[in-house]
């Protein structure tokens, strides 16, 4: 049922989801850019080099094991107690034929 009050609140609440948290991220990078640069000394982190880069990889790679660490681990666990309950899953595919 598409009446004109659902059409306008669908589409401002599409406008706010989409638009409206641009604002401050926007914000945060106006500050960001208005920010002085800071002399390079010993307490500062040089992002050109090679420690940096294998830093980010290391940690992009362990936010991707830990986000799909519950799955793979918990799958077969899972599987196996509902297999003992009577509910078997097969990834092979095997046509019964009903004599």
């Amino acid at each position: 049922m598409n009446t004109p009050w659902y059409n306008l609140t669908l589409g401002l609440s599409q406008l706010i989801g989409r638009f409206l948290f641009l604002i401050p991220i926007l914000a945060a990078a106006g500050s960001l850019a208005a920010k002085k640069k800071v002399p390079v000394t010993s307490g500062t982190f040089p992002t050109h080099g090679p420690l940096f880069v294998g830093l980010l990889v290391g940690t992009v790679i362990i936010i991707a094991v830990l986000t799909y660490f519950p799955a793979v681990s918990l799958g077969p666990i899972i599987e196996h107690y509902l297999m003992q309950s009577g509910k078997l899953f097969s990834t092979i595919f095997v046509p019964q034929l009903w004599s």
